[in-house]
C-alpha cells in the first residue's frame, strides 16, 4: 500500500489490491484534524479516479456531534461528487464511535446512492468492496 496522507489521527493509503483508499484512524479526533483527513480524501478520490473507501476505525473513538453534521452535510455531498460509491467500515471497539458512525452512514445510505457495510475483519471488507 502506498500512503498518500497522513496527520496525527488518520493515514491514508491507496490500497491497490480493491483498489480503494483505506483510511487508518487512531483515538479522539475532532475539528481541523477530522476536517483536513476527510478534504484529502475527496481529493484523492480524484486524484486517483476511484469510488471505494475502507474506513479502518477500530482505533477511532466518539465523534462530536458537530463533526457528525459536518461529515454528513458537507464531507460526503463532495465524496460522491467525486465518484465515491462504496464504504467498508472496519468497525470501532469504541462503543461510542459504533453509534457515531452508524448515525452517520444511516443518514448517507438514505439520502444518497452510496452502498456501506460494517465489518470486523479487513479482509471481509476488502472482499465486500471488490465485489460489485
Amino acid at each position: 500500500m502506498q500512503q498518500l496522507f497522513e496527520n496525527p489521527y488518520c493515514t491514508i493509503f491507496l490500497d491497490e489490491s480493491v483498489p480503494a483508499l483505506y483510511q487508518e484512524w487512531q483515538g479522539f479526533v475532532s475539528g481541523e484534524p477530522l476536517r483536513e483527513a476527510h478534504n484529502a480524501t475527496v481529493q484523492l478520490l480524484r486524484a486517483h479516479r476511484l469510488n471505494r473507501v475502507l474506513a479502518d476505525t477500530r482505533h477511532m473513538r466518539v465523534i462530536s456531534q458537530a463533526d457528525q453534521q459536518w461529515i454528513t452535510e458537507s464531507y460526503f455531498p463532495r465524496a460522491i461528487a467525486a465518484g465515491l460509491r462504496r464504504v467498508a467500515i472496519l468497525q470501532s471497539e469504541d462503543m461510542f464511535n459504533q453509534t457515531s458512525v452508524q448515525a452517520i452512514m444511516a443518514t448517507v445510505i438514505r439520502n444518497t446512492l452510496v452502498q456501506a457495510e460494517h465489518f470486523q475483519d479487513l479482509e471481509s471488507a476488502r472482499n465486500w468492496l471488490r465485489a460489485d
